[in-house]
């Protein structure tokens, strides 16, 4: 039913939008013929001044571009160009002449070659209105007179147009299809509201049936293969809908900014007074802006599309849960660095579109900015290092968020990297950044498996085969236990006597793991260890040092009968007085 409201709601969005397209098209399609439009060919006569050297300047009437003009290029020009102040002149003529009572019948527009200049010039009704220059009509490849005759043509349609869209009778139709267009805006931004609204309400409704993730410590049992997986899934699938939601959001916010402005566009085109506030929508502000919420709404897809793709990946991979586990945290750390690498492209791109956008030449920019980063990369050379050697981590999976890892005296859980740091969070609850240029032998201790290692130390009075056999024993029993035997790969380990020492007899005993279980198992292991030893009354080791005491006889003769009487005394007290 909701994909069928769906589908119904864009069946009617696609309807309205046609309507909108029919508007303009009827709008910009007026019942008399359209006012011939210029080409511009490009020169072929060789004594034609070439296109770098010329100032262009465009002759609008009502926003509609007439026809084009020329003359010389004037650098650093301060208070306007020749070519702007000629166009703006033609421009108010043209103004002055449809204002004035003009009657379409009587209308003449005529050219004469001006006796003086020796070029001709076109006239409305006898009043001056312009001189065709050499470079207007070399610009169109022809002739200075030929060209005025094609110019009369062009004004006389253009006045009689404008006239007549100053009659009462067309201001009246425009209103109403102003009106119409206007009905459209309304009604298709009505449709996105609702649309919008009831997206959002889903996502509501969707994210409340999705469990809050798990607070699991990396130490403690909880922390088992399938639960961090499961775990790191559900967080991808969480990061996917927020970043799909937000796409949604923008790009139905997006939608309606431009319904309102194409449908503005249209109503300021509907009218002779307005239309030429028609560049104002286009104008180099509204382009940067566009260009920034595209990029940002192509941030957030490719967010959302990086997210699909590697969820797939790893849903796609047949392995073991401990393998699970390892692709799952590995899945998890690309996908940050791989939309972090993607966020920069985007935002790049968006850049150099700016640049273009504002009239900035790009190669150029592009050249000194290759001759800047080399500077850049000479004066920044850690953060280089931090890049590559970030690269190669991840390349090499040494090491990926989630797991333990120590490198140098700082050892703990890695809970963000990406290719210039990585953060881990120690025991104490501190977190230490680590630049990746200084990682140069890292240990970890959650890839794969985990080792167990004990050194059990007893006392020397102790029967040895017994406390070997309750060692053994304790290991048997623990790896068959249910809640043990799945964090325990393989049977405990007996090395044997690893050391004699003052403190007594140490034996050595090994137990495989899984990844991040050692703690737990040790931790198990010495309990019950502790308690099978109290039963057998097996003393634990206990550090001895021998102390000889010798009587004053046994002094006198070891010293060879050296010291005074007042010294025989153990204490070698001080002589009295």
């Amino acid at each position: 039913m909701t994909r069928q409201k769906t589908i119904a709601t864009g069946i009617g969005f696609g309807f309205a939008i046609a309507l909108l397209f029919t508007t303009i098209s009827s709008a910009q399609s007026p019942t008399t013929p359209s006012l011939p439009q210029l080409t511009l060919p490009q020169l072929t006569s060789p004594q034609t001044v070439t296109s770098t050297e010329l100032a262009r300047g465009e002759v609008k009437l009502d926003g509609r571009k007439l026809f084009t003009i020329a003359a010389p290029a004037v650098r650093n020009q301060q208070n306007g160009t020749p070519i702007t102040a000629r166009a703006q002149n033609i421009e108010t003529n043209l103004n002055r002449i449809v204002d004035r009572n003009l009657d379409p019948n009587q209308l003449q527009v005529t050219t004469a070659i001006d006796s003086a200049s020796n070029l001709p010039i076109i006239s409305v009704n006898d009043q001056y209105l312009m001189t065709v220059t050499t470079l207007d009509a070399q610009l169109q490849g022809q002739e200075p007179s030929s060209y005025a005759k094609e110019l009369t043509q062009t004004i006389r349609n253009a006045l009689i147009e404008a006239k007549r869209e100053r009659q009462s009778d067309f201001l009246v139709r425009q209103c109403a299809q102003a009106a119409g267009v206007g009905v459209v805006m309304f009604l298709t931004s009505w449709v996105l509201s609702r649309w919008q609204r009831r997206v959002i309400d889903q996502q509501r409704q969707r994210q409340t049936e999705i469990p809050a993730d798990p607070i699991v410590s990396p130490n403690t049992a909880e922390s088992a293969n399938v639960t961090t997986s499961q775990i790191v899934q559900q967080q991808m699938i969480k990061r996917q809908q927020r970043n799909l939601r937000e796409a949604q959001r923008r790009l139905l916010q997006l939608t309606q900014v431009g319904i309102w402005g194409i449908g503005i566009l249209i109503i300021l085109g509907l009218f002779p007074y307005t239309r030429w506030l028609q560049p104002i929508v286009f104008s180099t502000p509204l382009k940067i802006l566009g260009i920034a919420i595209v990029t940002y709404l192509a941030i957030r897809l490719g967010d959302v599309v990086i997210d699909r793709f590697f969820s797939a990946l790893s849903d796609g991979e047949v392995s073991s849960p401990q393998a699970s586990q390892r692709i799952a945290l590995r899945v998890s750390t690309f996908s940050v660095v791989v939309k972090s690498l993607s966020a920069i492209a985007f935002i790049s791109i968006a850049m150099i579109a700016i640049l273009s956008v504002t009239g900035i030449e790009v190669v150029p920019l592009l050249a000194g900015a290759g001759i800047i980063g080399l500077g850049i990369s000479l004066a920044s050379q850690n953060l280089i290092k931090d890049v590559i050697n970030g690269f190669l981590i991840l390349l090499e999976d040494q090491y990926a968020v989630g797991d333990v890892i120590q490198v140098g005296k700082a050892s703990g859980l890695v809970e963000h990297m990406n290719l210039r740091i990585t953060q881990l969070r120690n025991a104490e609850g501190r977190l230490i950044t680590i630049p990746n240029s200084s990682i140069a032998i890292v240990e970890n201790l959650s890839k794969d498996w985990a080792r167990v290692d004990l050194a059990i130390v007893i006392s020397y009075d102790a029967n040895l085969d017994q406390a070997i056999h309750i060692i053994k024993q304790v290991g048997h029993e623990m790896d068959q236990a249910p809640d043990w035997q799945a964090k325990i790969l393989e049977p405990p380990e007996m090395l044997g006597v690893d050391d004699l020492n003052n403190a007594g007899v140490t034996i050595r005993v090994w137990i495989k793991t899984q990844p991040l279980q050692q703690w737990n198992v040790g931790r198990e292991f010495r309990r019950r260890l502790k308690l099978a030893m109290d039963e057998q009354d097996i003393a634990i080791g206990i550090s001895q040092q021998s102390l000889p005491l010798r009587s004053a006889a046994e002094d006198r003769a070891f010293d060879g009968g050296n010291h005074s009487p007042d010294q025989n005394n153990l204490g070698g007290g001080a002589r009295s007085k």
